[in-house]
């Protein structure tokens, strides 16, 4: 999701690392098992009925995506809204928004939503494909909260440097690469403050943004506020950061690998993704249901996040947006072109992740970054 932000558990490296497995066929394949694109065989889908009020990324509802979903569950009606960040989400459901199933990510906000009660308690024996969901993205923080599942996990990937090759023709190495005078005026950087904090952290040469003392939180935001002017603006979602590439208003930006790609292949734009030797950043998003979901939609929803989980949509994240997802059957129902363009497999190479948990002191963070926009 532009995720649309970032980070895992390391400890998810070496759980996922005992599970792998590598697919060389041409063609996709079914998941083992076979059932991990079906619903339960006992229900039929077209026997659910619902009204649906998803509030998520954009990319959660994008109409190409929700193809299958509509196809398999044709009695559900699905109301949508986006949010550009979760921030965003949190004070506007709190200001009275409603949804119904909702979309958060861990590096944000998910641990935060529970506790807020943004999110009730699921059923695990409605939930279809938990069991097929790699182990270590079950640890991450708000998914499993005192016993209970909150959240399902559905996409993963990696931040980095995106940069438009015809114009950078040395690829970009560092985060420090952002801040390079060269650019000041054609850069853009993520508006989220924990993407933002961590990124000026790596590049101030804090190995571990996460632990940083309260000075050095402060040194870091004196550093965003001092290039402030470096960057043509603060982007807010994928058709924003797309739009300054096309326009060649910006040249380099802080992003992932899925948009580097839509650009290239739908747009024309030769921009490419270069990971940042001080840290790579992984984003881990999910779903779960608002504990004011109305009774008779309830079905519904599980549906919904039955289907988000089941391989079909999973394939599709991998294959268009570069996603690495949460059905571990993916490896198996990819080609291996995929498996290596989507770096599918990469959870067990990296070993420069940013672990996926926010920082004790968020609220410091996303004041600190409030100041900085301010500036």
């Amino acid at each position: 999701m532009t995720r649309n932000v970032f980070v895992r558990s390391l400890a998810l490296v070496a759980t996922l690392s005992l599970v792998a497995v590598a697919c060389g066929s041409d063609e996709p394949e079914p998941a083992p098992g076979g059932d991990g694109d079906a619903p339960a065989a006992s229900v039929d889908p077209a026997s659910i009925t619902g009204t649906i009020r998803l509030y998520s990324y954009s990319d959660g509802f994008d109409p190409e995506y929700m193809e299958t979903f509509v196809e398999q569950y044709p009695n559900i009606e699905l109301e949508t809204a986006s949010f550009g960040s979760n921030e965003e989400a949190v004070a506007k459901i709190q200001a009275g928004f409603e949804a119904d199933v909702i979309n958060s990510c861990v590096d944000e906000a998910t641990l935060e939503m529970v506790n807020r009660g943004m999110y009730q308690p699921l059923d695990e024996s409605r939930l279809d494909h938990w069991d097929q969901i790699w182990p270590g993205m079950k640890e991450l923080p708000g998914v499993q909260v005192d016993g209970e599942i909150f959240i399902v996990p559905v996409d993963a990937g990696t931040a980095g440097i995106m940069y438009d090759a015809d114009e950078i023709t040395t690829p970009p190495s560092s985060w420090t690469d952002l801040f390079d005078a060269q650019y000041a005026g054609r850069a853009s950087l993520e508006d989220l403050a924990i993407t933002a904090i961590d990124i000026g952290a790596l590049a101030n040469g804090i190995e571990n943004p996460l632990e940083m003392t309260p000075d050095q939180l402060e040194m870091v935001k004196q550093y965003l506020i001092d290039h402030r002017d470096q960057f043509r603006t603060f982007w807010k979602g994928q058709a924003d950061v797309k739009s300054q590439f096309k326009s060649g208003e910006i040249v380099i930006a802080s992003g992932y690998p899925g948009i580097a790609k839509q650009l290239r292949e739908n747009d024309g734009v030769n921009v490419q993704f270069a990971a940042a030797e001080e840290g790579q950043m992984l984003w881990t998003c999910g779903y779960g249901i608002s504990p004011d979901i109305a009774e008779e939609n309830l079905d519904a929803a599980y549906a919904l996040l039955n289907w988000y989980t089941s391989l079909p949509p999973q394939i599709y994240a991998a294959t268009t947006w570069n996603y690495l997802t949460s059905n571990q059957g993916i490896i198996d129902a990819v080609p291996e072109k995929v498996v290596e363009e989507a770096s599918l497999d990469s959870l067990f190479t990296l070993d420069n992740a940013i672990p996926a948990s926010p920082p004790d002191d968020r609220a410091a963070w996303v004041a600190a970054w409030t100041e900085v926009k301010a500036g």
